[in-house]
Formats: C-alpha cells, structure tokens, sequence
C-alpha cells in the first residue's frame, strides 16, 4: 500500500510539472515628462502606474519608474494591461489625460505627460450661499472661465462621464462652488471651447485633475481647493489613428442623399443594444464626412454614429448604425486597421 501510494503521489507530482506555467507578459512604457508650452523636459519626476481595477489612486504604486534625469525621459516596466500613468515631482504633477491606457505586448512609447502645479493656492473668496466645496481653475496662473468640475464618487466610470454632478461653469475669476454630500469624491475639471458637456477633448480644450484627489468632504466644514488646467495640444488631432490604440476603424459619414455630413461622433459599444456608455467616441466627423476612431483591443463590435452626446436618441438628433453585416457588427484583430467603413445618418423622426 506504502509503494502504491508514492507510485501515485510520484506520479501526480510528474503530471504538475508537465503543466506549462505561464508569467505574465511584461511590456515597457517610454516617454518624457515635460512643462509649459515650450514643452522644456524636467528632471527629478517619478512615473507611476495603477491597474484600471484599482480601489483608489492613492498609496504605494504598484508600478513606478526611476526618477528622470536633464532630458525628462522616464521608462517604466509592467505587465500587460491597463493603467491610470500618473507623474509626480516636489511640485509638478500630470494625470495622464488619456487615462486609463491599454499597455500591449509591444508597449508603448514617446507617452507625453505635461505637467502641471501641483498645489496652487486655494481660493479666499468668500463661500457662496449653502456650499461646502469652494474652488478655482487656473491656466498658466491665470483664471480659466467656463470650464466645467464633474465630481465622480470612485473610479466605476474611469472618470468619465456625467459622474454624480456636474458644478456650473467657472466664472471670470475662476470660481467654482458646489453642496454635496459628505463624502470622499474625485474632482476632474473640463472645458470644452465648444460649449458641449460630454464627448473627447479636443485640440485647445482644456483638462484638469486635482491632485490631492480622492478629496473628503467633512460635515460642516468648507473644503476649499485648486485646480491647475492643462490645455491639449494639437497632436491630439494630429494622432486621431492611434490616439487609443493601435487597432482603428475609419470611413464616412454620408446622409441619404450620399452627401458627406461633418460634425459627427462615431460609438464604439461591446453590446447590440448600444445605450450604455461607449468605450471610445471619436473626434467629429470633418467637412468631408471623414472620421477615424482608435482602440486597443481586437474583437466583436458595433458602431453608432451621432451629432450629439449623452442620453438615449432623440428626435430630430442626426443618427445611424452600421448596417454593413447582418448583426450591424464588426470584427478585428488587433492591430488591425478597418479603413472604409460608411455610416448612414438622417434625423430621427
């Protein structure tokens, strides 16, 4: 009986050292970190990363670079995946604007992170009426008016989205107030020159992140903050084909008649239903009807187009689906670049 069971302990010991292991597949991150719009290189800045499924973006970093050196270039090692990238220094800070980003086996590189004030004086203006959060936006030092703060209770959205409010606009000076709930909460402030509320930032838009965040909200107490703004910069535009990955799908938008119809967004959904909130909006469509939307991963999709953002379709609102396969679908591989592609829009009736 002693020799039957080694034979059989022995023998399941062979078959688990048959198994293949397989480590996670560990891919490099690369690029500088850089201030003002000269874009001059800074030394002395660290470059973390969190998993998209983290709890919180505070704490230990599970992933970190070495500090920069003269020439702000960083490098970072982690598995595959995605990531919120985060820059920080003594007094500079970035949160990456493009946030959460897929990191494939190639990796990635020349990943520009602009950096910006990372305590600027909270305002001492004088509460408005019944608030308990009091804050200003900045641009270069100076006020940034009309930009909007949307307050996010954790990281469920990415931080995208509508969030759980979204404050009035900033006046002349800056000014943002609000009432909320005590609570801990994310502060992420937008503003798009083009008056709309939702969508893809834009080349000249504006972004900011507090950088204390998640910031707590006491009873009875004022939380007084500051927000310095980011503007984005043209190669936004410039990079439309791979501004989220490597894979993209580009064609025309075109009404009934064939025309070419500029000023659309292009959706990107997992689901048929496509009411949910998409995984990736392109930039408008242009004058010629072109649009061009990048993603990371290959698979199964279906594709909405629309002249407004937020909310289920409504009449009158320019819009269409690809109707080019029998479930209105797409399939790509990744990497891969489905050029072509036709959407037809008319008003909802």
């Amino acid at each position: 009986m002693k020799y039957r069971c080694a034979m059989i302990s022995l023998s399941l010991l062979l078959v688990f050292l048959a198994v293949p292991t397989f480590a996670a597949v560990t891919a490099a991150v690369t690029g500088k970190v850089v201030v003002g719009t000269q874009r001059t290189p800074v030394a002395g800045i660290r470059v973390v990363a969190y998993p998209v499924d983290t709890q919180q973006l505070r704490g230990e970093p599970p992933f970190r670079s070495a500090v920069t050196a003269e020439d702000g270039r960083f490098r970072i090692e982690l598995p595959t995946g995605s990531y919120y990238f985060i820059a920080r220094g003594a007094q500079l800070y970035c949160f990456y604007g493009r946030n959460p980003v897929t990191v494939p086996k190639s990796g990635l590189t020349e990943m520009n992170l602009a950096l910006a004030e990372r305590n600027p004086v909270p305002p001492t203006v004088e509460s408005r009426g019944r608030t308990n959060l009091l804050g200003q936006l900045t641009y270069n030092g100076e006020p940034l008016e009309g930009a909007v703060v949307t307050v996010y209770t954790d990281l469920t959205s990415q931080l995208k989205g509508m969030g759980l409010e979204m404050i009035a606009p900033s006046d002349a000076q800056g000014i943002f107030a609000a009432e909320i709930p005590p609570g801990t909460y994310y502060l992420v402030a937008r503003k798009r020159n083009s008056g709309a509320l939702m969508g893809p930032l834009r080349a000249g838009d504006f972004f900011g992140f507090y950088a204390a965040n998640p910031l707590l909200i006491r009873q009875g107490e004022l939380a007084r903050v500051a927000i310095a703004m980011l503007k984005v910069p043209d190669q936004v535009s410039r990079l439309a084909d791979s501004l989220f990955g490597e894979t993209s799908i580009s064609g025309k938008i075109v009404d009934t008649a064939g025309q070419p119809v500029a000023g659309i967004r292009v959706l990107l959904y997992r689901d048929p239903m496509m009411l949910n909130r998409p995984l990736y909006v392109s930039q408008p469509s242009a004058a010629d009807g072109r649009f061009i939307l990048s993603f990371p991963n290959g698979g199964k999709y279906f594709l909405t187009a629309r002249d407004t953002l937020g909310g289920p379709p409504v009449p009158g609102q320019m819009y269409g689906r690809y109707l080019g396969s029998r479930d209105g679908s797409v399939r790509l591989r990744a990497g891969q670049k489905l050029t072509g592609v036709e959407l037809l829009v008319e008003p909802l009736e």
